[in-house]
């Protein structure tokens, strides 16, 4: 089963049309390597994180793209609390 791990960034990659494979090149790692990323079997680095951000989603907050699924899965029990 694939997991998405971070919806928030594949959604925001999906609206703007970015490729997993300019992410990748941005990032300097393989396709591969970042599909890993985006399914949470290896991590982002912060540094990372911050280039996504400043290249691709320059007005979105970090916290808010690398929320996980169960993160947000969290967020929404405790709403509905």
């Amino acid at each position: 089963m694939n997991m998405v791990h971070y919806p928030n960034l594949i959604g925001e990659m999906a609206i703007r049309k970015i490729s997993k494979k300019s992410v990748a090149e941005c990032i300097g790692v393989c396709d591969k390597a970042l599909l890993n990323k985006l399914k949470g079997k290896t991590q982002f680095t912060w540094p990372e994180v911050k280039t996504i951000c400043h290249t691709f989603f320059p007005g979105l907050e970090p916290d808010y793209l690398f929320a996980t699924a169960d993160e947000l899965k969290n967020q929404v029990a405790q709403a509905n609390v």
